[in-house]
């Protein structure tokens, strides 16, 4: 099987999609919600799926998937990696040229065969998270909090078309698809509300009429919430390191 999907990557493309979508599924079985999951057959607005609880939660998220840890970098399509149009400010948007309305996001599937049986990993991407890196409140990598500053400068500069690269390790790594439901917004097992303390400690650092020192006392709460959620949905296994907040924050 493993040669067999080595060599049929659109196979192994809609196997590893089937899964994550059995996977949110059951996730979502467990907290008594029916969630749905829309797949799109035109490639228009960079989305390839729409995930629905047909109550209060709805995402866009572009999927990408890689088998055998063998691809390091992946074309984004931009608009996946903004704000929506409602809170691009809170983020350093100065325009909103090319925010979307809705919240969107970039699932990463990555397969493997153990056993001769497939299992995935799953890792996730979106404004909320680049943000925090940017800021300096968790590390992938050394650099991350250079290259997510790369990547934000990028989106806010230009309403481009093209996409734009990212490298695996700036997805954040996820225990199960549990985790990666709550990360998304939706009812879960684990309950977590960390984009809101990401949107918050953004909105802080941009207020104009705060002190530092007034800054730094409203910050530390919802870094250490940052801190704790993420010690609840990630894996533990990849590399990730929580960061001290500092007075160099306040200048990002």
């Amino acid at each position: 099987m493993n040669e067999f999907l080595k060599k049929n990557t659109q196979v192994r493309e809609d196997i590893l999609n089937l899964k994550l979508f059995f996977d949110l599924k059951e996730a979502s079985a467990y907290s008594n919600v029916h969630l749905k999951i829309f797949k799109s057959d035109v490639d228009i607005d960079g989305f390839d799926i729409i995930i629905d609880d047909n109550d209060f939660s709805l995402i866009k998220c572009q999927l990408k998937s890689r088998f055998e840890s063998k691809t390091q970098y992946f074309d984004i399509h931009r608009i996946m990696l903004k704000p929506n149009l409602y809170i691009h400010e809170s983020f350093d948007f100065i325009e909103p040229n090319g925010c979307p309305l809705d919240n969107r996001g970039v699932i990463l599937i990555d397969g493997t065969i153990v056993d001769n049986k497939i299992e995935t990993r799953y890792y996730y991407l979106d404004v909320y998270l680049l943000r925090a890196m940017e800021i300096g409140i968790f590390k992938l990598r050394p650099n991350s909090k250079v290259k997510a500053g790369e990547i934000l400068t990028s989106l806010r500069n230009a309403d481009l078309k093209e996409k734009i690269k990212v490298i695996h390790s700036l997805f954040l790594p996820l225990s199960d698809a549990n985790s990666l439901l709550a990360l998304m917004g939706f009812n879960a097992k684990k309950n977590i509300n960390i984009k809101n303390y990401i949107g918050e400690i953004s909105k802080i650092i941009k207020n104009t009429k705060m002190e530092r020192s007034e800054k730094i006392s409203h910050l530390q709460g919802y870094w250490d919430n940052v801190h704790e959620e993420l010690d609840v949905i990630c894996n533990q296994k990849e590399k990730l390191k929580k960061c001290e907040l500092t007075e160099s924050t306040l200048d990002c």
